[in-house]
């Protein structure tokens, strides 16, 4: 059986209810403190909630300005059309969508594409701008870091300036040792020693691309390459 209580603990205050009445009075004493201070919990939250609807919204325009200028030229059907037409009108988007929402996920892949376009519609200042803006904001593991530096290598030979090409495919290399892409750049290497009048250095980077091109048609113009070359 349950002890009873005495008439002593009876005539005690009950020590909950003892500490609830303290809460309270504490609570009183110091009610525009919690009246601040959840007035300020409110308002992070009410930020917090606003901020994430924003991004949202801010993602979800520049998705869809990227799909618009993507879909424009990579569409099947598209290859018959007037592709100048076609790349400047996407252009058009990618420079409103970089320009309007510059802090989203897709700008970065819109300069790169951008790159590509500026250089298929012979416009090399612009391309090499679009991949150097790439290149600053992509991360050190982005895939596409190697395919900017061979793009603006391409660009720089359009516009003879070899030294700076060069250093281009070089860069381009620096991520993708044992792959067919690097062969491929040892080959553009060697086109600028050629163009630079240097045919000792473009004899020996055919011949590190020689036999590895997987490509009948390029591993044909290496071996011509290095014939014509030769001593």
């Amino acid at each position: 059986m349950a002890d009873k209580l005495t008439k002593k603990e009876l005539e005690q205050p009950d020590e909950f209810h003892t500490m609830g009445w303290r809460a309270i009075q504490y609570l009183s004493m110091h009610r525009k403190r919690f009246y601040t201070a959840g007035a300020i919990v409110l308002l992070i939250l009410v930020l917090a909630g606003g901020w994430y609807f924003y991004r949202l919204d801010y993602e979800k325009k520049a998705q869809n300005l990227y799909s618009s200028a993507y879909g424009s030229y990579s569409a099947p059907g598209t290859a018959g059309e007037d592709m100048r037409g076609v790349y400047l009108k996407a252009l058009t988007i990618y420079e409103e969508l970089v320009r309007d929402y510059p802090r989203s996920r897709v700008a970065t892949l819109a300069l790169y594409n951008m790159g590509n376009l500026y250089f298929h519609v012979d416009d090399m200042k612009k391309a090499i701008e679009s991949y150097r803006n790439f290149l600053k904001r992509s991360g050190d593991q982005d895939i596409l870091i190697a395919l900017a530096h061979q793009g603006l290598g391409y660009c720089y030979e359009q516009t003879e300036e070899y030294d700076n090409a060069l250093k281009s495919f070089e860069d381009a290399n620096r991520t993708v040792k044992g792959t067919r892409f690097e062969y491929v750049n040892y080959a553009n290497m060697a086109r600028m020693y050629e163009k630079m009048g240097k045919p000792k250095e473009a004899i020996e980077f055919y011949g590190n691309a020689a036999g590895k091109m997987k490509d009948p048609l390029m591993e044909a113009l290496v071996k011509r390459k290095l014939a014509s070359l030769a001593p």
